[in-house]
């Protein structure tokens, strides 16, 4: 059980991808081969009922594999919408900063881009790697004291309280991105995709085995299809370097536009 947990958490997407393959094409195999060497003759009635069974399996196997892709989907979607944001939280603090004196302008504005700066960095890491934090170190810490302390100082200014608030929501949406990034599909779930996957590979191996005719290009296709679909789902859910990425376009515009500032 536990080489099944860590397999499912930590592998790397192209073996996950390889394994279920493998795992599919050797369920169709073993499902013909043993349906051609056990199989006694059966009557009407007898590959009838089959036939409505294996509409029922394929039809629930289905099913789970929606449900599954539209939850890891469901994730991918609020990873991709807290970076846009962020973005924005990042880009009204740089222009708020407009409202504090000359002498800590130029600080706060160099904070906001050093901050942002890592917070991309951060960001590439995760997709390369099973992080699940996107803290951008101590520059946060040294930029919510010299805006905290501003608006404190000034507490009649709503353009420091603005850009106090910009600076909050700055930390609130880093905190919610690693929160959306520890919360995953349950193991349980990928479990039982895989379970119906290999279910779903062996019940083909069957019907091929039940009519004597195996099909190996439709059984090629039926497998890396499955494969796929399972990879998909466990790509968007676990980002560690996969195929599948969240846009990093608006923070990447943000930034740009500061450093051009």
């Amino acid at each position: 059980m536990g080489m099944i947990v860590t397999f499912l958490t930590e592998a790397e997407p192209l073996v996950f991808l390889t394994v279920v393959l493998v795992l599919s094409i050797v369920a169709v195999s073993a499902g013909y081969l043993w349906t051609t060497r056990t199989r006694v003759a059966a009557s009407d009635r007898d590959e009838a009922a089959f036939g409505l069974g294996q509409a029922a399996v394929f039809g629930l196997i289905a099913l789970i594999l929606a449900f599954s892709f539209s939850f890891a989907a469901d994730r991918f979607e609020a990873r991709r919408a807290i970076v846009v944001e962020e973005s924005i939280a990042a880009g009204d603090a740089y222009d708020y900063a407009d409202f504090l004196p000359a002498s800590q302008r130029d600080r706060v504005r160099a904070l906001v881009r050093t901050y942002t700066h890592a917070r991309l960095d951060a960001y590439e890491s995760i997709e390369r790697s099973s992080a699940v934090t996107v803290a951008a170190g101590p520059t946060y810490g040294r930029l919510w004291e010299l805006v905290s302390a501003e608006a404190r100082a000034h507490p009649n200014d709503l353009g420091l309280h603005a850009l106090a608030q910009s600076v909050n929501e700055m930390d609130d949406r880093a905190k919610e991105q690693t929160a959306a990034l520890n919360n995953h599909v349950p193991l349980a779930i990928l479990g039982i995709v895989l379970f119906a996957t290999v279910l779903g590979a062996a019940l083909l191996g069957i019907t091929f085995g039940r009519v004597r005719a195996p099909n190996r290009a439709l059984s090629a296709i039926f497998c890396l299809l499955f494969a796929a679909t399972v990879y998909a789902i466990v790509d968007l859910d676990h980002p560690r370097g996969g195929f599948i990425h969240v846009d990093l376009a608006p923070l990447q515009a943000t930034y740009a536009g500061m450093i051009s500032h």
